[in-house]
């Protein structure tokens, strides 16, 4: 399990992270495997030494785990040799959909319904079973509270952790977003 600090690898940050000295306060790097699973040239290269001097953490955009369409098993493949690759054993990904008859390119929130547990739950066993590992969910910050919504987000997290057998990846900004712009949950009592 990664436990500390870490921070999100970027290319344009690729010199910064190969320059850090030692003694830094970053225990691991995260990135998205969309950006990386078929990367090559010089930026891999940058990207292999960053990764010979920090654990990986896999962090998902698109898998659309609320999503209708089937799951992306290319992408899952994918992203299932560059985890092995790199010997990283930590993938999160964002309790969204993101596709609906194409991709949509933003993360949209799920309403938090038990027919949505339960949906959510099944593909989360699904990439579990793909990938050998326990995943986490990264909750999400929304623009709407969805009227048909029968629990609170606490709830549904927590539903879908227990239904899925999975992790929390547990955003708290994404918290205070949403209270501040909702109304709905005090972020310190979240």
């Amino acid at each position: 399990m990664l436990q500390g600090a870490g921070l999100g690898y970027r290319r344009d940050l690729a010199d910064d992270f190969l320059n850090l000295s030692s003694n830094n306060a970053i225990q691991f790097m995260e990135i998205a495997p969309e950006n990386w699973v078929k990367m090559g040239g010089a930026a891999r290269y940058k990207f292999d030494q960053a990764a010979e001097k920090y654990p990986l953490a896999v962090h998902g955009l698109s898998l659309s785990l609320g999503g209708q369409a089937p799951l992306d098993r290319e992408l899952l493949k994918n992203t299932k040799a560059l985890m092995t690759q790199y010997n990283s054993t930590f993938f999160s990904e964002h309790l969204s959909y993101c596709e609906c008859e194409g991709h949509l390119y933003d993360l949209l929130p799920m309403p938090f319904t038990e027919e949505a547990v339960k949906h959510v739950a099944q593909r989360i066993r699904y990439v579990q079973d793909f990938l050998e590992l326990q995943i986490s969910l990264e909750n999400t910050s929304y623009y709407l509270h969805s009227p048909t919504s029968t629990m609170n987000e606490v709830e549904f997290l927590n539903a879908i952790a227990q239904e899925a057998d999975c992790g929390i990846h547990l955003d708290v900004n994404n918290i205070y977003v949403n209270g501040v712009n909702h109304g709905l949950l005090d972020p310190y009592v979240f």
